[in-house]
């Protein structure tokens, strides 16, 4: 032991403090750090932490007032249940079929009875219809006589045809011209020749007359006259053949002119275009004449048609409304209303019961629901359905009407008798819960229900978050008394309405509650201001 303790070497154990100086660098950094750094740091920290717990005083909100959504426990009845009970009377469905003469006249014949079973196109009344023959006569000989013009119109177009296509007259007028031109033509190339042969007879005739001249006594004065004469015809003669040479040159021209034009005419054609143009159109009048008068001839027939009134329905005659005698005035609309019905018609097989229904139980009546309809000519109830709710309440009776149709109604059953409606519970929508316990609903005010490009919406105010949502939901058809409406989904029974300020709100807006308002959880609720009114809810199973 004293061996090893003596081969220890203590020299190792020494400490070199030969480098003050980075000792000295270290104790510095060291200091700065936990002086400046690690002291600001911590600062920082707390006034970030300091001012997200004071964010709600900072950041401005939107002051609001909530409201819960109302939750009610549905009642669940049994499906056919009976509900309630009520009185009405039985009437066709949808209406009474009036059968109405078309065509004004006077009832010659009224062939049916009230409960008469009718066939569809069955004669029900005959009119007076001496007027409608003669009429129809009267539209058939038009008729007759334009035809016969549409046949005249037909010829004088094919006549107008054949002339322009074959121009026989404007040819012969133009033959004609040519024809007086080569006669003036060749008259005035003989007109030289005439002269001059004019010329000769009247030289001759002035021979003779010097010879008779000359001869003094030897010749009777008979003679002498004579033959002067017939130098003055001579000369005469030759005075007119001399005098035709200008009119001739002129006719010449007039003819040529004339023969031109007759040329050119005959070239356009134009008085035998205009013709077939005039013969077209008076074919086209006629043939919408000859239309006209063929309605007029199908009007008379439908008007004679119409003196016997049909029914438009297979059924059975409601009520008779007319008589014989009686002036019907059709279709004319400045006639008194109901003046061309002549009997009403129903279908026994459809038929329906109008029932005044206290407005208490309104609330219970739905479309589709079955009844029991109960009358004194039944021993037996007989099935019915709720086909229509009426929107008029009478205020004196306090009573709204209900239309329920009758399911294959027996012959017996007939409109406006009395009958008793027993309405049943329909099938519930709502699924039961396991046990006992009854389905919850949920309400909301109606005034808070927002319908626009995204659905049906409502505001709500998320307390956990602090801002304002906007929620799709899904109403159930219809709405309970004073503005409520039960919400199928997309709420939650814990969820808040916004109530106040939500008009000026949108989504992520911050929001702060101001109050909340318990009237509404309570079951009373009243948008319009007045007094509050209590809310039942129930559904049938």
């Amino acid at each position: 032991m004293s061996e090893k303790s003596s081969q220890l070497d203590l020299s190792q154990l020494a400490v070199d403090r030969g480098t003050p100086a980075k000792k000295t660098s270290v104790r510095s950094k060291r200091s700065w750090f936990t002086k400046y750094v690690l002291p600001l740091g911590i600062l920082v920290g707390f006034l970030g932490l300091f001012g997200w717990a004071a964010r709600d005083s900072f950041l401005p909100a939107q002051s609001i007032t909530i409201t819960p959504v109302v939750v009610s426990r549905a009642e669940i009845k049994q499906e056919g249940t009976p509900l309630f009970q009520a009185a009405g009377w039985v009437e066709p469905r949808p209406t009474p079929v009036t059968v109405s003469a078309l065509a004004p006249g006077v009832i010659e014949d009224l062939l049916v009875i009230e409960g008469q079973q009718v066939k569809k196109g069955e004669a029900v009344a005959r009119l007076i219809n001496t007027d409608a023959n003669l009429a129809l006569a009267e539209a058939k000989a038009s008729h007759t006589m334009q035809e016969a013009e549409v046949r005249r119109a037909e010829g004088n177009l094919i006549a107008a045809k054949t002339n322009l296509a074959m121009p026989v007259s404007q040819q012969a007028a133009l033959a004609d011209a040519e024809a007086m031109l080569s006669q003036v033509q060749r008259e005035r190339e003989n007109l030289p020749f005439a002269v001059q042969a004019a010329r000769t007879r009247q030289q001759l005739a002035a021979e003779n007359v010097r010879r008779k001249e000359a001869a003094g006594d030897a010749i009777t004065g008979r003679v002498l006259r004579e033959a002067q004469a017939e130098l003055a015809t001579a000369s005469n003669a030759v005075r007119e053949l001399e005098a035709r040479e200008p009119t001739l040159k002129a006719q010449l021209e007039s003819l040529r002119q004339k023969k031109a034009a007759l040329a050119h005419k005959l070239r356009l054609l134009s008085e035998e275009k205009r013709v077939l143009a005039d013969a077209e159109a008076n074919l086209a009048v006629m043939k919408a004449r000859l239309q006209q008068t063929q309605l007029a001839v199908e009007t008379a027939e439908l008007r004679l048609q119409r003196m016997v009134v049909r029914s438009p329905i297979a059924g059975r005659v409601l009520s008779v409304q007319s008589r014989p005698g009686q002036r019907l005035s059709g279709i004319n609309p400045h006639s008194e209303q109901g003046s061309s019905s002549v009997v009403s018609l129903y279908d026994p097989a459809m038929l329906q019961i109008r029932v005044d229904v206290r407005l208490e139980d309104v609330p219970q009546v739905l479309i589709g629901q079955p009844a029991l309809i109960e009358t004194a000519v039944l021993a037996n109830s007989i099935q019915g359905e709720v086909i229509s709710v009426t929107t008029l309440a009478d205020i004196q009776k306090n009573t709204l009407q209900v239309k329920v149709a009758v399911i294959d109604p027996p012959e017996v059953i007939k409109p406006e008798m009395l009958g008793k409606v027993t309405f049943l519970a329909p099938p519930s929508p709502v699924a039961q819960d396991d046990g006992d316990e009854s389905p919850l609903r949920l309400f909301v005010p109606q005034s808070l229900v927002a319908s626009g490009e995204q659905g049906t919406t409502v505001w709500l105010a998320n307390l956990t978050t602090g801002i304002a949502q906007q929620r799709s939901i899904e109403i159930a058809s219809g709405s309970t008394e004073g503005g409520l409406v039960e919400v199928t989904s997309g709420l939650q029974p814990t969820d808040k309405l916004i109530v106040a300020g939500r008009e000026s709100v949108a989504e992520g807006t911050r929001v702060r509650v101001t109050r909340e308002d318990r009237t509404l959880s309570t079951g009373k609720w009243n948008p319009s201001g007045g007094q509050p009114a209590t809310r039942t809810a129930s559904v049938s199973n």
